[in-house]
């Protein structure tokens, strides 16, 4: 029987996603994946990957401790079910308990992986910094009980650390479904047609959750101030309004900057790529990420960047290399270098090159893949779980 091996995540829409590579790689080293996550739209979708599914109670949101405890003991019910050989967390609660359940559940290597850190470290308000103040020591000790805990940026791994941490270069991305060919320009005619974009339209893209860490006031603010000096320039803002988070932007707001005439906003999009394809400027105003995908893809796809100095955020933009790196919370220099790059389609051209070549050099899925494949086979010798000649795993124990 082949070995099981437990990805944990707070939504299976990040399996779906983010992590496909992931589980075919996995299934093709011998191991059955088991998926784990709350109940939600995504669970039949990754099941037809041809992973194991089970499902945990959640609330991504709520610190009631009922609830939390829940979560701990449906996760320690689940590993004592499937018996994996790794559990492999990802994002901040399933790290938490996953991380102790499987540890009593007795896991033989348990792995973290820090995406970001989240509102609670980016947001400065008194209920934010009570909060951090109180779960920053606990994730820290939590995190120790891991055999590794995997950081996208050098910042996040400072701040929680961990026994045993590894930097891998972001979540990777397929670089030939991201590319500056991947989008056909009828594709790009139709949907520049469909969203109003005349000919002379510059379009500013900005994707992601609509949360005020995201950088969204910022944004808007820099549209009001972009658009005075280059009226045809058009603001874009994609993602979802995220229902329940302290930090989200109300859909009023939305909805009022949109009448204003400040940024299109068009909410949840399944076409992103295809938005990118007709940026002239892909913009990231975060206050802190872990690495995020949007700049990413945008990157693959040939698209200057424009973000904030921050975590995360300098780990795919190298100022004035493939794009501008500006203050965080600074919605004047946010639009002074936006507004620099649509005066200037040289400079936009040179930075989308140079983008491309970073995604090429560092994001590749497959590179991102093998170094946590490497990881795996590593820690599974060390515990004593070796590969047998049929290609699975097996430990000393048989």
């Amino acid at each position: 029987m082949k070995p099981i091996l437990g990805l944990t995540v707070n939504n299976f829409w990040d399996l779906w996603f983010w992590r496909q590579a992931l589980i075919r790689t996995l299934q093709g080293a011998g191991f059955e994946v088991l998926a784990v996550g709350p109940p939600g739209p995504y669970e039949e979708a990754v099941a037809r990957l041809g992973c194991w599914v089970d499902t945990y109670p959640l609330d991504r949101r709520g610190l009631n401790p009922v609830g939390e405890l829940r979560s701990l003991t449906g996760l320690y019910a689940i590993y004592r079910r499937w018996r994996p050989v790794i559990a492999h967390h990802f994002t901040i609660k399933p790290n938490l308990y996953g991380t102790l359940a499987a540890r009593l559940a007795g896991v033989p290597v348990v792995i973290a992986t820090v995406t970001g850190l989240g509102y609670i470290w980016t947001d400065d308000g008194p209920k934010a910094r009570v909060l951090r103040a109180i779960l920053e020591p606990i994730y820290r000790r939590v995190l120790r009980l891991a055999d590794a805990v995997i950081y996208l940026n050098e910042e996040d791994r400072r701040t929680l650390g961990g026994r045993r941490t590894v930097l891998i270069p972001g979540e990777g991305i397929d670089l030939e479904a991201f590319s500056p060919s991947a989008v056909p320009p009828e594709r790009q005619a139709a949907l520049r047609s469909e969203l109003g974009l005349g000919p002379d339209a510059r379009v500013v893209l900005m994707v992601g959750r609509m949360l005020r860490h995201k950088g969204v006031l910022e944004f808007v603010e820099a549209a009001r101030r972009v658009r005075a000096a280059c009226p045809g320039a058009v603001f874009v803002l994609v993602g979802p309004s995220d229902e329940g988070n302290p930090a989200r932007i109300p859909s009023e707001k939305l909805q009022a900057w949109e009448s204003e005439g400040a940024v299109r906003y068009l909410g949840m999009r399944g076409d992103v790529r295809d938005l990118m394809a007709v940026a002239d400027v892909v913009v990231l105003p975060s206050y802190r990420e872990g690495i995020p995908r949007v700049l990413i893809e945008a990157a693959a796809m040939g698209r200057p960047l424009v973000a904030t100095d921050v975590p995360g955020c300098r780990e795919v933009v190298r100022n004035g290399v493939n794009g501008l790196l500006v203050p965080a919370r600074d919605a004047v220099a946010l639009a002074e270098a936006i507004e620099s790059l649509l005066k200037n389609p040289k400079l936009r051209a040179e930075f989308g090159a140079a983008s491309r070549r970073l995604a090429e050099e560092r994001f590749s899925d497959q590179r991102v893949v093998d170094c946590i494949l490497d990881l795996y086979r590593a820690l599974l010798a060390e515990k004593g779980v070796q590969r047998t000649e049929g290609g699975g795993w097996m430990s000393d124990d048989g």
